[in-house]
């Protein structure tokens, strides 16, 4: 893997994935990580467990909702922002289909961002808009209160683009 402090090359995307398998393969890697566009090992802490419950709800609502499947913490490979793992992604049923065991995605439909304490606005920012240049076609922001954005190219929506409606409980967020 390159050295930690030349970030200022771009890894290839072949690259990235291919990382992305070696540390998957190795026992000693960190369990939550993800790869900037520059090779570098971001790591996460566990999420707790109002953030897991959370992105459970929403996994189901759009699965129930919109049909197809929305797994939780699937890796996806954008074009700007490296290879990351939103909270949750969606797919109609016949892309999932489509792919090999173990695949990286690229440009899923929707994915789902659920905020911790811990994000900081300019990296989600980058995140966002790596996720909408790569074909993503909206991203759902769920805030630290509940309040849910959603995000297309042209901007900041109040609804989706894909007709469904997210219910989450208040109690989650107190």
């Amino acid at each position: 893997m390159m050295n930690i402090m030349d970030t200022t090359i771009l890894v290839s995307p072949e690259e990235l994935i291919q990382w992305w398998a070696e540390l998957a393969q190795d026992e000693q890697s960190p369990d939550y990580y993800e790869l900037t566009e520059y090779g570098e090992l971001v790591l996460s802490p566990r999420a707790e467990t109002n953030h897991q419950r959370i992105c459970a709800i929403i996994a189901g609502q759009l699965s129930q909702q919109l049909g197809g499947e929305a797994p939780c913490e699937v890796a996806v490979l954008t074009t700007t922002a490296g290879l990351r793992v939103p909270d949750v992604v969606w797919m109609p049923q016949e892309r999932w289909n489509q792919l090999s065991r173990n695949a990286v995605l690229q440009a899923p439909e929707l994915v789902v961002e659920v905020l911790s304490p811990g994000n900081r606005k300019p990296e989600m920012n980058h995140k966002i808009q790596g996720y909408l240049q790569s074909g993503v076609q909206e991203v759902i922001v769920v805030g630290l209160t509940g309040g849910i954005e959603y995000i297309r190219q042209d901007g900041v929506h109040t609804t989706s683009i894909f007709n469904f409606t997210l219910s989450l409980p208040s109690q989650l967020f107190s």
